[in-house]
């Protein structure tokens, strides 16, 4: 059984998004396309793949439900690879590293491509991440990442747990990460929603540890949830856990990931 905590109370972890706020009301998002690949440069991890589709899904209905038009994919795809021929690829499997470089090559090329399609307003990142997350050793075990709160996941026919049981264990959790440029290069927009634990426990196995769950990413609303705190407050999310940052500036986005 896996279970789920979402509350309205604020959230300390909720991230510290960028917006350009001044230029989004100056070009209102109407049409956008989203890419193919990941802003990082690094392909998605493999425990996480088979739910690319199935996110990437459910932004394209929740950016249609707020009024945005997404333009065909192969758009992008076909630009990407076109960029690839002509620079050559940025990653290298065996190092796992990523020539930044060769990525800003391969996006500004891309980019410039897209920029034929005189209606395409912004490129959106959806990168699906697999990053450390833990359970509380309070009364009520949450573990709490980029503005969501979890309760522990037990898989088996009970959910009792040892009072001993080390919570502490650092277990893996998915998030997604939003981030948006204009074709021309200038970044828009990035922030970070938090989905779902990767771990549970497994109420069969003698020690009571964490184990790799069976079903990932298996509760829509958990999606959902996570979906709307990435994209807060480009679209505005109801009863956001977070508060307001202090104002950023196009200057503060990492520079690894202009074009």
């Amino acid at each position: 059984m896996a279970t789920g905590c979402s509350s309205t109370d604020f959230n300390p972890t909720a991230y510290d998004y960028f917006i350009s706020r001044e230029d989004i009301q100056q070009k209102p998002l109407k049409k956008v396309i989203l890419a193919t690949v990941n802003i990082s440069g690094e392909p998605t991890r493999s425990v996480l793949r088979d739910s690319v589709d199935k996110v990437d899904g459910r932004v394209e209905d929740y950016l249609k439900a707020n009024g945005m038009t997404l333009a065909p994919s192969h758009l992008f795809d076909n630009a990407w690879q076109q960029a690839l021929l002509s620079y050559g690829n940025f990653y290298d499997p065996t190092t796992g590293k990523v020539d930044t470089v060769g990525w800003q090559r391969v996006m500004a090329a891309t980019l410039e491509s897209l920029q034929s399609q005189k209606d395409i307003d912004a490129v959106i990142f959806t990168d699906l991440i697999e990053h450390d997350v833990q359970h509380s050793p309070g009364m009520k075990h949450y573990a709490r990442w980029y503005g969501v709160t979890r309760e522990p996941a037990t898989e088996g026919a009970t959910s009792s747990v040892p009072t001993d049981f080390n919570w502490t264990q650092v277990i893996k959790g998915a998030s997604l990460v939003v981030t948006i440029y204009t074709t021309e290069g200038k970044p828009l927009f990035s922030s970070r929603g938090g989905i779902d634990t990767l771990h549970g426990i497994d109420s069969r196995k003698s020690d009571k540890g964490f184990v790799r769950r069976k079903k990932i990413l298996s509760r829509s609303n958990n999606i959902d949830e996570g979906i709307e705190l990435a994209f807060h407050p480009l679209i505005q999310m109801k009863n956001y856990p977070g508060k307001p940052p202090a104002a950023k500036t196009a200057n503060d986005v990492d520079a690894t990931q202009k074009p």
